[in-house]
Parts: structure tokens; sequence; C-alpha cells
């Protein structure tokens, strides 16, 4: 019952899906990374720099492929949600969750009545501009809803987060769940592996799905093979930085050396 939404389609079916942040507002780095072959593509306006329009213009760079979308929105801002929603995002994914209530919240900004408390607009890209009357009727089968799961707090209240109707899947903010222990960034450290241990092993009783990024030091296989079912693997960004960084890794001598041959080459020039 996931209609048109194939990254939920993929969940429900057991598929597992490898994705990457969009940390730019690019549609050029959106459409590139499509073409790539991830699953999927997380905009990310949490800590990324684009905007809604970005978004939009993001959304449609990826459509002619088969990669699907997916938005991260700053915070639990039922105003915010609405409007990502209306410009056609299918797939959320909501930061900082830890407490049942605050997982409700995001399904009630996400559903329209009698379910939820989202208002109801017209001409909207979510509904083609009208053309789609019966869009708001399949919002609860459509949508994919995502929580993330990224402090102590957060750990204690897992079951019952996971408990809540409408909620896809957790996602677990390894970064963010080290540094509310006073670690952050130290991955291997043991305290920081048993609370992920522990949120693991509760979100695949719960029967939801699991997600997260793909840990340093970690494949998205052997992630896959601890039960996720779905991981980031990198950002436009930090691939962009990785390219610059293997261009001049060979240092200013190899660089001169080429400079040297062009102008050797075409004197002048």
């Amino acid at each position: 019952m996931s209609g048109n939404n194939h990254l939920k389609r993929k969940l429900l079916n057991r598929e597992r899906v490898l994705g990457c942040f969009l940390l730019s507002g690019s549609s050029d780095n959106a459409e590139v990374l499509a073409h790539a072959g991830f699953d999927f593509l997380l905009i990310d306006h949490e800590h990324g720099s684009g905007s809604r329009g970005d978004a939009i213009a993001q959304m449609r760079a990826v459509k002619g492929t088969p990669t699907a979308s997916m938005l991260r929105i700053p915070s639990l801002d039922p105003g915010y949600i609405k409007r990502v929603l209306d410009a056609g995002v299918q797939c959320i994914l909501c930061p900082m969750i830890e407490s049942a209530s605050a997982a409700k919240a995001v399904v009630e900004a996400c559903w329209f009545p009698p379910y939820g408390a989202r208002g109801a607009g017209g001409a909207t890209r979510a509904s083609a501009y009208g053309y789609d009357a019966d869009s708001a009727n399949r919002v609860q089968d459509e949508l994919l809803i995502a929580v993330q799961i990224e402090s102590v707090n957060g750990i204690e209240q897992i079951e019952e987060i996971a408990a809540v109707a409408g909620i896809d899947l957790l996602f677990l903010g390894p970064r963010d769940l080290s540094a509310s222990i006073g670690k952050l960034g130290r991955f291997e450290d043991p305290e920081v592996l048993a609370i992920v241990a522990r949120a693991e092993a509760a979100i695949l009783r719960s029967g939801k799905r699991l997600g997260s990024v793909v840990y340093p030091g970690r494949t998205p296989a052997q992630m896959f093979e601890r039960g996720y079912d779905l991981l980031i693997g990198g950002s436009d960004i930090g691939f962009l930085v990785e390219g610059a960084r293997r261009a001049i890794s060979a240092g200013p001598t190899h660089w001169k050396e080429i400079v040297d041959e062009r102008n050797h080459t075409n004197p002048g020039e």
C-alpha cells in the first residue's frame, strides 16, 4: 500500500537501501548522484544549506531516475513539515525525537484530519497542483515517516517511540548519541557501542525499519548484516572534498610538472 513511493515499497518488502546526504542545495549534485545509482538521496535541511525551492529543484532532478528523494527537516515544526510535504516530499526524517509524544506529533503533522492535524492546501505540488484530487486520501499509505534517535533520552524511550502508529523507520544518529554521553565522535568507545547495540536490538524487536549512517570503520555490507534496512554512505560535499584531496595528493611538485609540461607544449599560452 505504498503507492508510487518507491522507497517505502522497497522497505516494506525488506529490501535494503543505500543513499547519501545532499548537504548542498545543488540540483546538479542531486542529478549526478541519482545517476550514480543510489537508492535514495537525503536532502538535509537540518545541517545542509538548501532551501525549500532548492529541494523542489533537487526532487525534479532525480525524478527521471530510479533514485528516491527524502528530506530531513530542521526540527519538529508542524509548519515546516506542512510546507515541505505540500512541496511534494514523500519521505521525511525528523531529528532528535526523545519521546513517544514527540513521535506522535510528527505523525500528526504529516497526516490530515481525522488522523492528524495537517492543514489541507489546494493546488500544491504534492497534489499535482490540484490535478490529483485524491492525493490527500493516500497520504497514510504513501508517506514514509522516519524519526531520528540520537540521545540517551531517546534511547530510554525507544520502545515507546517504535510503538507509535505511523512511524515507519527509526534512524540512529551515532554522532549525537556519542555526544549525549560526553564522548563525541568516539564511536569505538565501549559505552557508545553498548548504547547503539541496545537501540538496534529494540528497533529490530519492534518490527519497524532500522536506519543510520555507515559508521566509521564499517562497510554497508557489515551494517546490513547487523539488521539495518537503510543506510547513508556519504554526502555530495564529502565526495567533492574527497575527490579534491585525492587530486592534489601528489603535492606541489606534481602540479608544477603538469604546468611546466603544458607551457613547454604550448609556449606563450
